[in-house]
């Protein structure tokens, strides 16, 4: 009986330290998550699948990562839109005067 409990003590002390080997990689059992452009209203309505406690980690993460790379991407391009036109007015020179509404939409908006 001591052999024994020593035995599993051993064992799970070597399972425990990672030298009972790895789990094996559990293979996702949904369709794999393709959101496309996203866009505000994809994120409101993303409901992830629920798994046995909560939301299933896998499916979340992968919405999470794709939603956030669409907003890096977003990032980018209006940072480079911004100095685009941050350089478009430096080259127009500080005599720039904003256009003047032609004479209709004046008289519209009396």
């Amino acid at each position: 009986m001591i052999v024994v409990a020593v035995a599993i003590l051993v064992g799970v002390f070597f399972v425990a330290t990672g030298r009972g080997g790895e789990l094996a990689y559990e293979h996702a059992d949904h369709a794999p998550l393709d959101l496309g452009p996203v866009s505000a209203a994809d994120i409101a309505l993303l409901r992830p699948p629920t798994a046995l406690w909560g939301y299933n980690m896998q499916v979340t993460d992968e919405a999470l990562e794709q939603i956030a790379q669409a907003v890096r991407d977003r990032d980018v391009t209006i940072a480079f839109l911004q100095q685009r036109l941050a350089d478009l007015s430096t080259q127009a020179g500080p005599g720039l005067q904003p256009a003047e509404p032609p004479p209709a939409a004046e008289e519209q908006a009396r």
